[in-house]
């Protein structure tokens, strides 16, 4: 994953979606690993709305992102997060997603493979952002 500059303005003109929506992906991949739930939050929209499953009740609003991702990665260490974007379109970007950590409790090394769906403003901020996925658990990583 390749670092981000914070910046959304690309050689004097507004980025594509597609650039927009790389770098948000790239600062929520980040985030997740760095366990930063303040920097997780920051990438959604005031009003923003996180959707942890395709029909769970959305966790809207930054404040309440925040808590559910300190709660969530409280449970986590040593986590990897890598993507591919699928599509773009209108305000919409789609990617497939895939994850790692150790859950903290039991050892337990988890793989993730999913779908994530984003709507996003102008300014690099999520409105909405919703992911499917599957998890098992998986063979320790090597050294731990």
């Amino acid at each position: 994953m390749s670092e981000t500059s914070g910046n959304f303005e690309i050689g004097g003109r507004a980025p594509s979606l597609q650039q927009i929506f790389d770098k948000w992906l790239q600062a929520f991949g980040g985030a997740w690993q760095a366990e930063s739930a303040e920097d997780l939050a920051g990438l959604f929209d005031a009003d923003g709305a996180w959707f942890e499953s395709p029909f769970g009740p959305p966790v809207k609003g930054t404040e309440a992102i925040r808590a559910h991702w300190q709660k969530a990665l409280q449970g986590q260490a040593d986590i990897v997060f890598m993507y591919r974007i699928l599509a773009t379109n209108g305000d919409m970007g789609v990617a497939r997603w895939a994850a790692q950590f150790d859950l903290v409790e039991s050892g337990v090394r988890v793989e993730c493979d999913g779908i994530i769906e984003c709507r996003l403003l102008a300014n690099g901020a999520a409105r909405v952002a919703r992911i499917w996925w599957h998890n098992r658990e998986a063979p320790a990583r090597k050294g731990n």
